[in-house]
């Protein structure tokens, strides 16, 4: 049992396990994942790679973080951390009360040394600097809890992306969320989010330089507005609503039903950020089903000033419109009317919630300062008993403590 305790205490195993958690984290930062992609680039990711979308998904490497060999791999250092902490606990307490042989002696007769005789100036017997031992302990105590937030968070943590055009308004519709895998539906927010302006700055036309966007909120706190950038995530409650990347166009079509009734249909072209200020053609092909009636729509919309839209529908292998819609005009679909509005701009939002984020951060804190404790600082204790005119000095230091080691023997020359 001792055996099998100091291999999971073990500092080896801790490097490996490590490693690997490194090395996951790399990959997970570093390659596509499905749960982090905007639905536009997922589609992308898919049909630019048709042959390595589906072997990263086959091995896992498409969901590192949510993987079950990922939290495996979380809790098995945690433990192994967890353990060395216990063991290095153990060698601290019987280095405080004394259970440990000095690492350096001396004996002499007469005057102490003019540098020890500083040290023992006012006491027989000089203790400084324990605190440092205490810096492993912060250390394994940090990344316990990097590692303990990391686990926690992967699976109570909530994301979702959400388009909105201009002037369109979230307000809790779980159609107009793809949740990221293993978001509780549960936990859907229920705040109203509106998209005031999207404002799009190029660099010579090409390169997108600035991207924000002025939203108004609602919530129990009451309603205020904000301006959302891409690196300046707004805050509602313990959401974080964030911008992604993804720009296009909408379509805006009034739809009249046979019951008379009107409602407002989208339609979101996404657009690449060199393409922003051009009038080029926005293709897209999908099936719409509304009401029960599912129709193909074949789509190519031309923006800017003189925007036009070229539709055609089938239902059922026939086509019920083919043609031209300027602003203003209507296509009669038979179950229902569909007159083309215009365009308005449309941004990718993303929102998302981590619990146990806070956690993560006093690790990496615990982290930073154990760290610099450990390499700032050194544990020393020095002790000095006399018997009449002779002298014995005790010092208990660690064996990378170079400067000690220097200052003893420089004490033992002037003896």
């Amino acid at each position: 049992m001792r055996t099998a305790w100091r291999l999971f205490a073990s500092p080896r195993l801790g490097l490996l396990l490590l490693a690997l958690l490194v090395l996951a984290a790399v990959a997970g930062g570093t390659l596509p994942q499905l749960d982090r992609l905007a639905p536009a680039e997922l589609d992308a990711w898919q049909t630019d790679w048709p042959r390595l979308a589906p072997a990263f998904d086959g091995l896992g490497l498409s969901r590192v973080y949510g993987s079950i060999g990922f939290t495996v791999l979380c809790l098995a250092l945690g433990a192994n951390l967890l353990a060395a902490m216990a063991v290095h606990a153990v060698r601290v307490l019987a280095w405080l009360r004394g259970k440990v042989p000095p690492s350096h002696r001396m004996v002499g007769a007469g005057v102490l040394p003019p540098g020890l005789a500083r040290h023992f100036a006012v006491h027989d017997e000089s203790r400084h600097q324990e605190f440092a031992l205490f810096g492993v302990p912060l250390l394994h105590l940090g990344f316990v809890m990097l590692v303990a937030g990391v686990a926690l968070n992967t699976p109570a943590r909530f994301g979702a992306h959400l388009e909105l055009s201009e002037g369109e308004i979230y307000a809790g519709q779980p159609d107009k969320l793809l949740l990221e895998t293993g978001s509780d539906p549960a936990r859907i927010p229920d705040f109203r989010l509106r998209l005031d302006r999207l404002h799009v700055e190029l660099e010579a036309g090409e390169h997108l330089t600035g991207l924000r966007a002025d939203v108004t909120l609602r919530d129990k706190g009451g309603v205020y507005r904000d301006t959302v950038e891409v690196n300046r995530p707004h805050a509602v409650g313990p959401y974080a609503v964030y911008l992604d990347k993804n720009i296009g166009h909408t379509a805006v079509f009034d739809r009249l039903l046979p019951d008379g009734r009107h409602d407002r249909l989208l339609v979101n072209f996404r657009v690449a950020p060199a393409d922003w200020t051009e009038a080029v053609p926005l293709k897209r092909d999908e099936i719409v089903e509304l009401d029960g009636q599912p129709i193909l729509y074949r789509m190519v919309l031309t923006p800017r000033e003189q925007p036009a839209f070229q539709l055609e529908a089938r239902q059922r292998g026939k086509i019920v419109f083919s043609g031209r819609l300027t602003p203003g005009e209507s296509a009669d679909l038979g179950v229902y009317r569909l007159t083309f509005l215009g365009t308005v701009p449309w941004a990718g939002l993303y929102l998302s919630a981590d619990p146990f984020l806070g956690l993560v951060f006093a690790g990496m804190a615990c982290l930073l300062a154990g760290t610099l404790l450990s390499l700032l600082f050194h544990p020393r204790r020095l002790r000095l008993r006399r018997d009449g005119a002779t002298w014995r000095v005790e010092a208990w230091a660690l064996r990378d403590d170079w400067r000690f080691a220097r200052r003893w023997r420089e004490w033992e020359k002037a003896r």
